[in-house]
């Protein structure tokens, strides 16, 4: 006899599926909108000429400029998620204020007021700060990053291809398939299909368009293996989703 699915199991599938809507939106955000930015930030400020010298300064250029600061304050507070690193910076025609940083180290950390340091502006943001030939980058230092975000990119898009499929199986009367041990461990191994190749491209320099290429065979490849054993264990082993 055909299973008919109860009202509410076909309802949390149907929910299941449009919630796919999201992570599928992020990933469409990142590939069209964050990567190509990114890219194009990164390509602009690497061929970027240095402004010519004595031409009068702008508050926004596309040529990049060496700009002298007085240090007016520095922030170096490493507590986890609350960390701030960032300096104040005085003595400059335009660009003075903060300049956040990653960590303190190697210069942020040794910096007090009053200390000159050489800051390097681009399109109105200073990009790192030097003084006796130690540099820091600033957060606003293009990176040639794409692999981490291609990672998000390709995991929020298996997300959503997987949510989608669990729903549309409640919602069509198979929810015994569907259980939390299954659910969880794809979306483990659909993490680290993702998370290992952007980790590895990013070491070695590959191109973010490497991380999605390797990520959705492995992940495909981890849920049929996690498909076929949960298939194998005994009915009543694993809970199943709620009904």
């Amino acid at each position: 006899m055909t299973h008919r699915p109860s009202p509410w199991t076909r309802t949390g599938g149907a929910l299941l599926a449009v919630a796919a809507l999201a992570p599928a939106a992020a990933a469409w955000y990142v590939f069209t909108v964050v990567l190509p930015d990114d890219a194009e930030r990164y390509r602009s400020y690497t061929a970027a000429v240095t402004c010519p010298a004595g031409s009068p300064g702008a508050a926004v250029e596309e040529c990049v400029r060496t700009v002298p600061f007085t240090v007016s304050g520095t922030v170096v507070r490493n507590a986890g998620k609350s960390s701030e690193f960032r300096a104040t910076l005085d003595g400059a025609p335009f660009w003075t204020g903060e300049v956040g940083f990653a960590d303190g180290g190697p210069l942020l950390d040794g910096l007090k007021p009053g200390d000159r340091v050489d800051g390097t502006v681009w399109r109105g943001r200073v990009m790192r700060l030097e003084r006796a030939g130690v540099a820091q980058a600033s957060y606003d230092e293009p990176r040639d990053e794409g692999q981490f975000t291609a990672g998000v990119g390709t995991f929020a898009a298996l997300l959503a291809v997987l949510a989608a499929v669990l729903g549309a199986l409640r919602f069509t009367g198979r929810p015994g398939d569907v259980t939390l041990d299954l659910a969880r461990s794809l979306v483990l191994w659909t993490l680290l299909a993702c998370g290992v190749p952007a980790v590895l491209a990013s070491v070695t320099g590959l191109p973010w368009w490497t991380v999605p290429a390797a990520a959705v065979p492995a992940a495909l490849l981890a849920a049929e293996a996690v498909r076929r054993r949960n298939r194998g264990r005994t009915p009543g082993g694993p809970r199943r989703l709620p009904a």
